[in-house]
């Protein structure tokens, strides 16, 4: 594991201690209120009104911004300003878009001035259609990586609620890539090249645009590329998602750039009965065979929570390893050094059996900041109210530890995560913490002398 790929992960601080615990987020991202979607036809619970619908982009256009040359005076990124021209032309046309309605949004204009973040912000809540402009320098970009992450978290969590997903992430091609040069986080997006022209697949949109001979293979492709975004607009959600202040997303990519498989190795633990293993009295409906069919959010979410944690999980080009506490028990609270940091998903009414209660109380005696919790507590659960008091004991009494460390890093990880989209707002931030705490442990630790090689008599020759 590179030590920069978790240490450059963004950690949210939340800040403030006010109940209830199913309370929206609070002030705490970098400062700034997680706005909680808009409300058709009024306003946002900062005051803001949400725009008008033809002011939502159909597509955004991800890509990285280059370098500027100072001494002479050019756009850098003046091609991609005409792919994005083209392309919204072409989009104007197929998707016969109503007067005043915007075919896409592009960040060129936006490079300066204190406005510009929560207009990136808007456009990722509002478009239907993302479209990242694949290159080396993409998935090394920090900004790239912010937006592919708010994007792609809409697009979980549609998938979570919806029988019916869609692929709502069309990528392009720059400059092409070698197998093996994607990070985890876009391993999940399908790319395929197949019904384009050939020339496109071997020299992306820069090469096909910067030689003269091919222009006609790039207005082809263009041309394909928009009717590609048009029908996937048309089976995308088309209501705006919850607006994030973009300041505190963190990057799909790891900050710089992270590539490779397994090389950011995660270990999640789901503390959940089974549906024959909840307390008396616990509605068992949220439960199923295992701890892979635990689903807390029923009702607003058809994908068990171990599934959908691992999509997130992936979004943030990690490698996650999926278990119960039983199944993990050897790794959390055996003698053996961490292999990685570690998440556990807590139901808080497994706090209250007797055997899984133990192992979380030796658990929580040792020092593994490395281990941090999340718990999880839908607010539309009607006995999660109602049992509350008893709850909140049950989870004081197995993990005071934990739950006392995580007030001060991470408060509403560890106080209840009440909905399926602050979920996966608070779960990123806490697997960055025990990244951190991951790489300190293994900082700290003496280097290993080198074995030489042993002497025939010690070899047992």
């Amino acid at each position: 594991m590179r030590g920069s790929d978790l240490s450059k992960l963004n950690c949210f601080s939340y800040s403030d201690d006010s109940y209830p615990m199913s309370a929206s987020l609070p002030p705490g991202w970098k400062g700034a209120r997680v706005r909680g979607g808009f409300p058709p036809g009024g306003a946002s619970d900062d005051g803001h009104r949400p725009p008008a619908a033809n002011d939502w982009p159909l597509f955004f256009l991800s890509y990285a911004h280059s370098p500027q040359d100072d001494q002479s005076g050019t756009d850098p990124d003046v091609w991609i300003g005409e792919l994005y021209n083209d392309l919204c032309g072409h989009v104007r046309q197929l998707a016969d878009l109503p007067k005043g309605a915007q075919p896409g949004f592009m960040d060129r204009e936006l490079r300066q001035g204190h406005e510009w973040p929560d207009r990136l912000a808007k456009a990722l809540a509002t478009c239907r259609v993302f479209v990242p402009l694949y290159s080396k320098r993409y998935f090394k970009s920090e900004q790239c990586g912010k937006e592919w992450f708010a994007f792609n978290m809409r697009r979980l969590n549609h998938k979570a609620k919806s029988a019916r997903p869609v692929e709502t992430i069309i990528p392009a091609l720059w400059i092409p890539l070698h197998d093996g040069m994607l990070p985890e986080a876009a391993t999940s997006v399908q790319y395929n090249s197949a019904d384009f022209n050939k020339l496109y697949t071997e020299h992306g949109f820069y090469g096909i645009m910067k030689v003269k001979r091919w222009r006609d293979v790039y207005e082809e492709v263009a041309f394909l590329l928009a009717k590609q975004i048009v029908a996937a607009a048309e089976v995308a959600p088309s209501f705006p998602a919850a607006l994030v202040p973009y300041e505190s997303l963190p990057s799909a990519f790891g900050g710089d750039g992270a590539t490779g498989l397994g090389d950011k190795p995660l270990g999640i633990t789901v503390v959940a009965p089974s549906k024959g293993e909840v307390p008396e009295g616990r509605d068992d409906t949220y439960y199923g065979n295992d701890f892979r069919a635990w689903n807390p959010y029923r009702g607003d979410s058809i994908r068990p929570l171990a599934a959908h944690a691992t999509d997130v999980a992936k979004g943030l080009s990690y490698t996650p390893e999926v278990g119960d506490l039983f199944r993990n028990e050897a790794r959390l609270i055996g003698r053996e050094p961490p292999s990685g940091p570690e998440v556990l998903l807590v139901d808080p009414w497994a706090a209250m059996l007797t055997e899984c209660g133990e192992v979380l109380q030796q658990l929580d005696s040792m020092d593994t900041p490395w281990v941090q919790v999340v718990v999880v507590w839908n607010q539309k659960d009607a006995q999660m109210r109602t049992e509350r008091r008893r709850l909140r004991a049950a989870l004081e009494d197995v993990l005071p530890r934990k739950l006392r460390e995580g007030r001060a890093t991470h408060v509403f990880a560890v106080r209840g995560v009440p909905s399926l989209e602050e979920f996966g707002l608070v779960l990123p931030p806490v697997i960055a913490e025990a990244g951190r705490h991951y790489l300190r442990f293994l900082s700290s630790r003496p280097p290993q002398e080198p074995q030489g090689p042993q002497k025939p008599e010690e070899a047992g020759e």
